[in-house]
């Protein structure tokens, strides 16, 4: 099928993307309609049916254990690796708070992290005096990583946690080479897959990490409140589940209390159902009728699009080291407040994007379901201000 004949098809699907112009999937992805019908119909047999019996509690086991196989999939992955989460954010949690700290252990992270990365550690500090140390990779993210990380590993290092892609400048960084460090000297690697998953291919048996937390709502286009953490096999003996409860549990085992021996004994019991479907629903529909493939090309197209043609206009500063990557791209227009350019655009030409507090930068996301003519809106609207 054509290119635009593709575009047009995936777009009827997606209401969202016709009521604005719509660049800002690296925080909300439009819902397709595949999502509001599977959780449609979900909650209307919970209303009829009820939600009783030992039925009941199967077909939830059911679609949670689904859903945990089309992530699993999707990052080529094992079943047994994947443990259903609400948001990146809880993932990155399970990790932190799974790791037996001691007063001056050392964590290595980055500038160019998001606060859901960034939190925990401020708490890990405040309760068991555990030390955050921040690798500077430069305003754009593209310093040599490894060699910024491996300056600051010292013999109390039991962590490294840093972005596959930076949410403040696009830059993927290289988390296969951080993984072999790691690896060489003994450290579990903790990724945010925040802005990766949905934008980028990732594969964590290539990369080779020992944790990768990822969201649904942003590139994937999924429901709020769901997500997914992978465990890798042979590191889930590093971390102890800080809270447990219904799903933690094997209630096949003969004793009163036994933990799964594989990433489920991380997730918690009570997610919202629907929601997990509508989980389900998006990434089979991204996988067979998106197709990944085209997805990851679009993207990367619409974004090298997009730098070329704002690097055209006279007082603009682009942040993102190169074009055509991924989804991401962040800039500066000269002598104009970020947060008022997004108010601007909104307002006067319905076009989203969103700025990026850190560095006063604005950044667009573009997503597989955007067209060139939206890009040109954007181009065009920025050359007023700039």
């Amino acid at each position: 099928m054509p290119t635009s004949a593709h575009i047009h098809l995936i777009r009827q699907h997606l209401p969202a993307v016709t009521a604005h112009i719509f660049l800002n999937s690296g925080s909300f992805g439009p819902i397709p309609d595949c999502v509001v019908q599977a959780m449609h119909e979900r909650m209307l047999t919970e209303y009829q049916q009820g939600r009783v019996g030992k039925e009941a509690f199967d077909d939830i086991a059911d679609i949670s254990s689904l859903a945990r196989g089309h992530v699993a999939r999707l990052l080529n992955a094992d079943t047994n690796e994947i443990t259903l989460t609400d948001n990146t954010g809880e993932g990155m949690n399970i990790v932190y708070y799974g790791i037996s700290w001691q007063p001056g252990d050392e964590v290595i992270t980055t500038n160019h992290e998001h606060i859901s990365g960034l939190a925990p550690l401020y708490q890990l500090f405040e309760r068991q005096g555990v030390t955050t140390c921040v690798a500077n990779l430069g305003e754009q993210a593209d310093a040599p990583l490894v060699a910024r990380i491996e300056e600051l590993i010292t013999p109390r290092t039991r962590l490294i946690s840093l972005s596959h892609v930076t949410w403040s400048t696009g830059t993927v960084l290289d988390i296969q080479a951080v993984a072999r460090l790691g690896r060489e000297c003994g450290i579990p690697v903790l990724i945010d897959g925040a802005q990766s998953i949905g934008n980028i291919p990732v594969d964590v048996k290539a990369l080779d990490v020992d944790f990768y937390a990822i969201p649904m709502q942003k590139w994937l286009c999924g429901p709020d409140g769901t997500g997914a953490l992978y465990i890798r096999s042979a590191s889930q003996n590093l971390l102890v589940p800080t809270y447990v409860g219904y799903n933690s549990a094997n209630h096949e085992t003969v004793n009163d209390w036994e933990l799964f021996n594989n990433a489920q004994r991380f997730e918690l019991g009570g997610r919202q159902t629907a929601a997990i479907l509508g989980q389900c629903a998006v990434l089979r529909w991204l996988e067979e009728t998106v197709g990944h493939q085209w997805l990851f090309q679009r993207i990367a197209q619409l974004n090298s699009y997009a730098f070329h043609n704002l690097q055209k206009i006279p007082g603009i500063t682009i942040l993102t080291p190169q074009p055509g990557v991924n989804g991401i791209l962040a800039f500066k227009v000269d002598g104009h407040d970020d947060l008022a350019i997004v108010q601007y655009l909104q307002h006067t030409h319905n076009i989203y994007i969103r700025n990026i507090p850190d560095n006063h930068a604005l950044r667009i996301s573009t997503g597989f379901f955007n067209t060139e003519e939206e890009i040109d809106s954007l181009i065009n609207a920025i050359k007023t201000l700039a």
